[in-house]
């Protein structure tokens, strides 16, 4: 067995042969299988020589092409910090709520215009806008290269109307003021937001009337405490499952922490000094001892010892 791979015979080797002595070794030698074979091994021949020449060029021209691609990047990264083309020169907002508006998003970003795209973030927009609009629930952004900055927001769904109990100003029972085309909602985080629109169009809002405020809520401000809300939803529902009784009123004091609910029957007191399962338990006795039907005014749920009502 061979150790090398048969070659051809150099040419000063080659000796002349006859005509006779060549068609006998063509009838002898050449054959469909041996030119077969013959075929593949130019074709190896072939590749190991272009293989060769190929890691010799990548060889001799792997620096240059590192250094020219290094190169290229940081000329890419440079531009991108310190082009001018680069800079925020446009940025469009989209909102999914009408009480946020485009004027004033435009103003508040305002400071982001001829910052470099590449270094604004998602943290800093955010946070610019959490400033002017704390009911923000997220904010996404895109950067649409060469200039221009997509912002994308998104705002805590309102949980009910918001009723003021203004020392005798009008309002109507959609929480807007009389004549002033504006309402009201709270969202689930105790946000007190205004709109010149109505929101949640198509859904039916609970109503809360607010009164004993220490300051009259404003656009945009923490008028309650996220718990006072939950307790104040958690009462509802539990009147409705457990105990048959239709909400149709609420009425919110908000420095005495106290909410009061009317329904189809009685009016109920709640507070938040104590749990509410202790109060509806207190509800529970009293229920066994005095029917619904003798009450007719309230039942006051806030004492521990003792249930008042008239």
């Amino acid at each position: 067995m061979a150790l090398k791979a048969p070659r051809r015979l150099p040419m000063s080797l080659n000796r002349n042969t006859s005509s006779y002595s060549r068609s006998l070794a063509h009838r002898a030698y050449d054959l469909p299988e041996r030119r077969t074979r013959r075929r593949r091994e130019y074709w190896l021949r072939t590749s190991r020589k272009c293989s060769k020449f190929a890691s010799l060029i990548a060889s001799e021209f792997r620096a240059w092409l590192l250094i020219g691609t290094g190169t290229f990047l940081i000329a890419v990264l440079l531009a991108l910090l310190f082009a001018p083309l680069f800079n925020v020169r446009q940025i469009t907002v989209h909102r999914q709520d009408p009480r946020i508006d485009l004027d004033e998003i435009q103003q508040t970003l305002s400071p982001l215009f001829r910052q470099r795209l590449l270094l604004v973030t998602k943290n800093q927009v955010s946070a610019m806008l959490q400033i002017e609009y704390p009911d923000i629930d997220a904010v996404e952004i895109a950067k649409i290269y060469p200039s221009t900055l997509d912002v994308t927001i998104h705002v805590e769904p309102v949980a009910a109307t918001i009723v003021i109990d203004d020392h005798g100003t009008l309002f109507s029972d959609s929480g807007a003021l009389a004549g002033s085309g504006s309402y009201s909602y709270i969202t689930h985080t105790g946000t007190f937001v205004t709109s010149p629109i109505p929101l949640a169009l198509g859904t039916t809002l609970p109503t809360l009337r607010l009164t004993d405020w220490g300051i009259r809520p404003q656009n945009r401000m923490k008028a309650l405490p996220p718990d006072f809300i939950e307790h104040i939803f958690l009462a509802r529902d539990s009147l409705r499952t457990d105990f048959g009784l239709l909400t149709q009123g609420i009425t919110v004091y908000v420095r005495a922490q106290e909410f009061h609910i009317r329904t189809n029957k009685v009016v109920l007191w709640f507070d938040l000094k104590s749990p509410l399962s202790e109060q509806f338990q207190r509800f529970r006795e009293f229920l066994k001892t005095v029917s619904l039907d003798q009450v007719k005014m309230y039942i006051d749920l806030r004492i521990v010892d003792k249930i008042i009502y008239q």
